[in-house]
This record gives structure tokens, C-alpha cells and sequence, in this order.
């Protein structure tokens, strides 16, 4: 029951990747993940990524059978293969990308609010104003990866991978800052309430941001299927 609940047309195909592509060699995987890794700098739709890597694993094991690799047929490099194709790639939003992480940011949370609970013999407080507050602060921090992500992959392209790497380090100090400052903030304006009451307000979350996954992708498969068409 559990299981049909996040399955939906993305979650089906990536399992039908990963299944498709671990029957390929290692130096053919290390290049899908490349290309994968790459092609988030320029869509933040994960099902895009999934579709055109269900075709890179076909393109695989076609070359695998001829005694060739992926990176023969495709006649370039990753950066440079992502670059000729991302002119063809439904580029998303932020939203696409957070869907998919905010449900199980949230399930996670909740068992580690449950383990504590019970650790505590559920004695244990929270603040209410920040359990109202950081569920919007997530997403726009996921937005706000999904965003720098991107422009960290443009700048290694033009200017190399240290130039990526300083970015990185200041998307992190950003990162611990932005938690710091909110946490002084919300300290301000403290209302205590019971880790009971939170527990089931974080699955309600998970399972709100789970709909909103299946529902996103469901619609956007049904005009971009994956499946095979049965022949007219």
C-alpha cells in the first residue's frame, strides 16, 4: 500500500534505469553518471534527466554489443554531448527538482522526531513558530541548491573546476549563515509545543509534497510518455 502511494511515472522509470543500466560495464555507467550529473546544470526536470537517460542506456548497450562505448557513440564528451542536446530539453523549474527531495527530507524528519520521542519518553518540546516556518524555508533552500547548482556547472565550463569549487564553498557558508540567522530569529519568538503534535504534522508534510510529486510528473508523462506505445 505504502509503495503505490510514491510510485508514480518518474519514480517507475528511474527504477527501470538503474535496473537497465546495471547490467552495463563499468566504464559505460561512470559515463551515464556524468552525463546525468551534468544535465542538471540545465534542467531542474528530473523525469527529462530519466528520459534521456533511458535512451543513453539503449545507445549503451547497442555500443557494449559491438565491442564500442558510450562515450564512441556519442563523439564527445559529456559537458560537450549536454551542450549540443539542451537546446531539445523541457527545462523545468525549481519546483520539479524540490518535489523530489521534500518528501523524504520530511519522512526522514519524522522518524528522527519519533526515535527522540521515545529516547525522551516523549517529554520533549519544540518550537512551534519554527516547525510553522521551515517547511518554506526548506523550499526555498532547495530552490535555492537547485539555482547555484546551475550556475556552479556554467562557471566550470568557462572558467574550470576550482572556480566551481569557490562557489561551492560559499553556497555552503551561505548555507550555514541563512541557519544561523533564522535560528537566532525565530528563538525570538519562542512557543513551546509537544514533539507529538510535530511528528504528525511533518508526515502530514511528506505526504502532501508526495502528492504533489506523483501529480507533477503523472501529467507531465501523459504528454511525454516513456513506456512503449502499443502499435495503431
Amino acid at each position: 500500500m505504502l509503495q503505490k502511494l510514491v510510485q508514480n511515472e518518474y519514480t517507475e522509470l528511474r527504477k527501470e534505469n538503474e535496473m537497465r543500466e546495471s547490467t552495463l560495464n563499468k566504464r559505460n555507467q561512470d559515463i551515464l553518471r556524468q552525463v546525468c550529473a551534468r544535465m542538471t546544470a540545465y534542467t531542474c526536470n528530473c523525469y527529462e534527466i530519466e528520459m534521456i537517460r533511458k535512451d543513453l542506456i539503449g545507445m549503451a548497450a547497442r555500443a557494449e554489443s559491438q565491442g564500442h562505448d558510450l562515450g564512441q557513440v556519442m563523439g564527445c564528451d559529456p559537458d560537450e554531448y549536454c551542450r549540443q542536446i539542451v537546446v531539445d530539453i523541457d527545462r523545468g523549474s525549481p519546483l520539479d527538482y524540490v518535489s523530489t527531495w521534500y518528501p523524504r527530507f520530511y519522512l526522514i524528519y519524522a522518524a528522527f522526531n519519533t526515535v527522540s520521542l521515545i529516547i525522551s519518553g516523549g517529554t520533549v518540546n519544540s518550537n512551534l513558530i519554527h516547525q510553522l516556518v521551515s517547511p518554506f524555508l526548506f523550499l526555498l533552500w532547495m530552490c535555492l541548491c537547485a539555482w547555484m547548482h546551475r550556475v556552479g556547472h556554467r562557471l566550470s565550463l568557462r572558467f574550470g573546476v576550482w572556480i566551481e569549487l569557490g562557489w561551492n564553498i560559499l553556497l555552503i557558508a551561505a548555507f550555514i549563515w541563512l541557519c544561523f540567522m533564522t535560528n537566532k530569529l525565530l528563538n525570538l519568538y519562542s512557543v513551546p509545543m509537544s514533539l507529538w503534535l510535530v511528528v504528525p504534522y511533518q508526515l502530514a508534510l511528506a505526504a502532501a509534497s508526495q502528492y504533489w510529486q506523483n501529480s507533477r510528473y503523472n501529467r507531465y508523462a501523459r504528454n511525454h510518455p516513456w513506456r512503449e506505445q502499443p502499435q495503431q
